[in-house]
């Protein structure tokens, strides 16, 4: 529940403080905190990206990363990583096939909320198999794979209602990344 979830609060380094907040007021008050960011993408190099639930207080129906979640006051990015992949798209990965990308500063104000975080990033490299596009739940209107292609001119493009934030390394980080992972592939 939104209102019972506690966060680490980091400073504005991305060092932690040892202290605790519920999310609500983190948000409120623009309290510097982490989350876990997963990519996914197949073989062939199309990436996983969800529709936020129009219901969503941050950011409803727009389309974003394949898996984004908070990491909760004494979790790890590993576990707060498979938990969120699980309730977002309803994958169990394996960890030892995740890469770290980096941790990436954002700052974002949506609904009255400001939004500041570390997003810890990650991708795996999954079979198509694997993937239920039909998978929705509360937090997730739709999933679709969109190729490398298709995401490149998304962000060339600023696409209304496509991908949260405005970090341009990020994003050129996570298809940089994908890219050289694929070609590897053939």
């Amino acid at each position: 529940m939104f209102e019972k979830e506690y966060l680490e609060i980091y400073d504005s380094y991305g060092n932690r403080t040892g202290k605790k907040a519920l999310k609500s007021i983190i948000h409120k008050r623009g309290i510097y905190h982490t989350t876990i960011h997963l990519w996914i993408y197949t073989k062939k190099g199309d990436v996983l990206i969800q529709k936020r639930s129009i219901n969503k207080i941050l950011n409803p129906g727009v389309w974003d990363v394949s898996v984004a979640g908070h990491i909760h006051f004494n979790e790890s990015y590993i576990d707060a990583l498979v938990r969120e992949t699980l309730e977002e798209t309803g994958i169990a990965i394996n960890i030892t096939e995740l890469s770290k990308l980096g941790v990436y500063k954002s700052s974002t104000k949506s609904g009255g909320i400001t939004d500041n975080e570390f997003h810890h990033t990650y991708i795996i490299q999954l079979d198509k198999k694997y993937i239920d596009l039909n998978f929705k739940n509360q937090e997730v209107d739709e999933l679709k794979l969109i190729s490398l292609n298709e995401m490149k001119s998304l962000l060339k493009n600023s696409k209304k209602n496509f991908f949260i934030g405005i970090n341009k390394k990020y994003y050129k980080d996570v298809v940089e990344e994908i890219t050289r992972k694929t070609i590897k592939n053939y």
